[in-house]
C-alpha cells in the first residue's frame, strides 16, 4: 500500500466521497459465493478450481479444504500439503486453484464417494490499487446501476504540483467474452466530461487527493464481471517546457456487487470417484490427447464462413488416463464426464483464428488451430480493411517490418566466492531457451547475446550497449537464472553475479537497478524473465494477470515492459520446473503468435503441480509500461 497523506482538503474529499456513493446508490445486492467448483487429477495430485463470485470490491477471505471418504458424511480426509489460493488473503474471481499434494498426506485414496468442501470466511477489505508518475488510483468502487457501470477512484498525488489528465476514449472495460466498453462520461474532482473525447483535466497540488467517477454504458451481450479496467491518463508538468508523461492504470477480475454484510459461504462437490496411489507414479505417458469437433463443421484446410457474431463450438477430448484441462482461445472450457465440452466464440468481422489446447493429465499437449471468416449479411460496400487487419499475417507483416527482436541471456553457474554454492544448471537452461527462441522464433542469432557466469560489470556494459543500440521499434529479452536474494527486512531483491561475496552487497545488482536499465531501454516491448527469487517489489499491479484482455494486433501497439518470474519470496530450486515448462511450452506452440500472458497462463498450473513454488506475471512498475504485450512470433521459414 502507499503512503496516505492527510490534510484538511483530503478529509473533506473523503466527505465526499461518501456523499458521493450514499447518492449514487446500489442497484442490486448479493452475498458472496463460491461456485464452478472443479475437480481435476494431475499426475499424483489433485486440482480444485473454483470462482468466489459476487463479493465486495477489495474482499479477501481465508480459504479453507476438506476432504470427506464417505459420501460427506464426516470430512476426516487429512488434507494439509496444499498450495495455490488456501489460507488467509485470498481475492475473489474466477479460476482460482488449490493444488492438494494428496499422496504426501494419505498413501492411497480409491473410491467412488469423495467429496470435497471449499470454505471461504470474509477477512479484511484491501482495495486494488496502481500509479503512475506518483499518482496513486485506489478503486473504491465498481458497480451498476441504471444500465451502466460506475466506477469510482481515489486519486493522490505524491508528487510535486503538476496537472492530471483523463481521457475517457482510453477508459475501457473488458468482460470475458472479449466484449469492451469505453467511457462516455468521467469526474475529476468537479471537472466533468461528458463525451468519448472528454478529457478532464486538474492541478494537483503534492499530497493532494481527489475523486475520479467513470461510468460506462453496458452492451445487451456484455457479462457481470469485469475482466479488466484501463484507464489512460497523461500527467502534465511545467519544467524547461511542457513535460508529458502518458501513463495506463489497471484492475482486474472485478465484481460488480456490492455485498450489503459479508458472510461465510461454502460450496460442497457431489461424489468424485478417486484413484491415486504409489503406482500412479509408475505410469509413462507420452501419447497426446484426441480433440474433435462435432460444430460447427470446422475444416483444417480451409476457413469457414459463419455469419454470426457469437457462435457456439461442441467437440469432444479423450485420453487413456484422462483430460486434465481444455482451453480455447486460452479460455478454459469445463468437460463433461463423456469428455464433450462447450465453448462460446466471438468473432470479429473477417478472419478469425480459433485455437484449442488439450492437455492431458501426464502433460501431453494436443493443438489444432481452425480458421473461421464472418460475414455481415446485407451490409453494403463491406470494408476490406476489417479483414485486412484480422489477418494474422498482417502482425507479422508489421511486426517484422517495424522492429526486430533482441535477447540478453544471463546465465550465472559458478561463482568466485567460495561461501556462495556453485549451481549445476543456469547455463543449461539458458541455453536450451535461447536455442528454442533462434530455432522456431523471429529471433535472430546476431541480436542474441548469452553471457556465462558474468560479474556485476559485465552485465551493466552489456546493458549499456543495448541502451544504444536498440530502436523504438525494437523488441529486447531478457533473461537470468542464477543465485537471487530478497531482504526481508529492507524488502529488496537482487541478483547475484559471479563476483558477488557473501559478506557485502557491493558487487550484488538491486532489483531497483535492474528496473532502471529496463525503464531507459528505449524499445517497443521489454520482457524480464528471471528464475530466481525477483519478485520483490518489482510488480506494479497488486492483483496477478491471468487472462490476455486484448486481441494481438491491439496488445502489439503499446509498448510494455513485463516480467516473468519463477517464484515468489521461496528459493527457488537448481533444477528448475519453471523453465523446463515455459521452454516446453514455446517448443510446443503451434500458433503464429503469441503473447507472454497466454503464454504465462498456459504453463503456470503445471509449474504450481510440480513444484513448491507459484510462478509470477505482471507489469514491471516504474518502468514505462503502457497495457501492451511482448508477442511470440514464430517463423514462417
Amino acid at each position: 500500500m502507499y503512503p496516505l497523506f492527510y490534510s484538511y482538503t483530503n478529509m473533506k474529499t473523503l466527505k465526499n466521497l461518501l456523499l458521493i456513493i450514499a447518492f449514487l446508490g446500489f442497484s442490486r445486492s448479493f452475498a458472496q459465493q463460491i461456485e464452478n467448483l472443479r475437480i481435476k487429477s494431475f499426475e499424483d495430485k489433485i486440482n480444485l478450481m473454483y470462482d468466489i463470485s459476487h463479493e465486495k470490491s477489495g474482499q479477501l477471505f481465508n480459504v479453507k479444504v476438506l476432504c470427506s471418504e464417505n459420501g460427506g458424511q464426516t470430512f476426516e480426509v487429512p488434507v494439509n500439503t496444499v498450495s495455490g489460493d488456501i489460507g488467509q488473503n485470498i481475492e475473489g474471481g474466477k479460476d482460482k486453484i488449490i493444488i492438494w499434494d494428496a499422496l504426501k498426506d494419505n498413501q492411497n485414496l480409491k473410491g467412488d464417494n469423495y467429496v470435497f468442501k471449499i470454505i471461504a470466511i470474509p477477512g479484511e477489505i484491501i482495495n486494488q490499487t496502481d500509479h503512475v508518475e506518483g499518482f496513486y488510483f485506489e478503486l473504491m468502487k465498481c458497480y451498476r446501476k441504471d444500465h451502466k457501470i460506475v466506477c469510482i477512484l481515489k486519486v493522490i498525488n505524491n508528487g510535486k504540483q503538476r496537472d492530471l489528465k483523463i481521457i475517457n476514449r482510453l477508459g475501457r472495460a473488458y468482460d470475458f467474452k472479449g466484449n469492451r466498453l469505453e467511457a462516455n462520461f468521467s469526474k475529476l474532482g468537479r471537472v466533468t466530461g461528458n463525451a468519448r473525447y472528454s478529457t478532464p483535466t486538474l492541478t494537483f497540488q503534492q499530497n493532494m487527493e481527489q475523486i475520479a467517477v467513470y461510468t460506462f454504458d453496458i452492451t445487451e451481450n456484455f457479462s457481470n464481471r469485469i475482466k479488466m479496467l484501463e484507464f489512460g491518463v497523461e500527467v502534465l508538468e511545467i519544467t524547461y517546457g511542457l513535460d508529458l508523461k502518458v501513463g495506463n492504470i489497471q484492475f482486474k477480475d472485478i465484481s460488480f456487487d456490492n455485498t450489503a454484510e459479508a458472510a461465510k459461504t461454502e460450496i460442497t462437490s457431489e461424489n468424485t470417484k478417486l484413484n491415486l496411489g504409489p503406482e500412479i507414479t509408475r505410469v509413462i505417458d507420452t501419447n497426446p490427447p484426441l480433440i474433435s469437433i462435432t460444430s460447427p463443421a470446422l475444416d483444417k484446410e480451409k476457413s469457414i464462413t459463419v455469419h454470426n457474431e457469437e457462435i457456439i463450438i461442441k467437440g469432444k477430448a479423450s485420453d487413456e488416463n484422462g483430460i486434465f484441462e481444455i482451453t480455447v482461445n486460452g479460455m478454459y472450457t469445463n468437460l463433461k464426464e463423456n469428455g464433450e465440452f462447450e465453448a462460446d466464440a466471438y468473432l470479429a468481422e473477417g478472419s478469425n483464428n480459433i485455437y484449442f489446447r488439450v492437455v492431458d493429465k501426464f502433460n501431453n499437449v494436443t493443438e489444432e488451430t481452425y480458421a473461421i471468416n464472418y460475414q455481415i449479411l446485407n451490409k453494403q460496400n463491406q470494408r476490406q480493411t476489417n479483414v485486412k487487419n484480422n489477418d494474422p499475417s498482417l502482425m507479422h507483416e508489421e511486426s517484422a517490418k517495424e522492429g526486430k527482436y533482441y535477447a540478453l541471456f544471463i546465465g550465472v553457474s559458478e561463482y568466485k566466492d567460495p561461501e556462495i554454492g556453485n549451481l549445476d544448471q543456469p547455463i543449461t537452461d539458458a541455453e536450451r531457451l535461447l536455442n528454442t527462441l533462434v530455432q522456431y522464433y523471429t529471433f535472430e542469432k546476431e541480436n542474441v547475446t548469452f553471457l556465462k557466469s558474468p560479474t556485476r560489470e559485465e552485465i551493466i556494459s552489456e546493458l549499456d550497449r543495448l541502451n544504444k543500440d536498440i530502436t523504438e521499434d525494437d523488441n529486447l529479452l531478457v533473461f537470468y537464472a542464477g543465485h537471487g536474494y530478497w531482504d526481508r527486512q529492507d524488502e529488496i531483491g537482487y541478483w547475484l553475479p559471479s563476483d558477488a561475496k557473501k559478506a557485502n552487497t557491493a558487487n550484488w545488482m538491486r532489483n531497483s537497478t535492474i528496473r532502471d536499465y529496463l525503464r531507459t531501454v528505449d524499445t517497443k516491448h521489454t520482457l524480464l524473465i528471471a528464475d530466481a527469487c525477483f519478485s520483490g517489489g518489482i510488480f506494479k499491479s497488486r492483483k496477478a494477470f491471468t487472462y490476455a484482455p486484448k486481441t494481438i494486433q491491439e496488445l502489439y501497439i503499446n509498448p510494455s515492459r513485463k516480467a516473468m518470474t519463477s517464484g515468489s519470496l521461496k528459493e527457488v530450486p537448481d533444477k528448475s520446473v519453471f523453465l523446463l515448462y515455459l521452454n516446453k511450452r514455446l517448443s510446443e506452440n503451434t500458433k503464429p503468435f503469441i503473447s507472454t500472458e497466454e503464454l504465462f497462463s498456459s504453463f503456470k498450473t503445471a509449474v504450481m503441480n510440480n513444484s513448491p513454488n507459484t510462478p509470477l506475471y505482471g507489469e514491471i512498475k516504474d518502468t514505462g509500461d503502457e497495457g501492451g504485450d511482448f508477442i511470440f512470433v514464430k517463423r514462417t521459414n
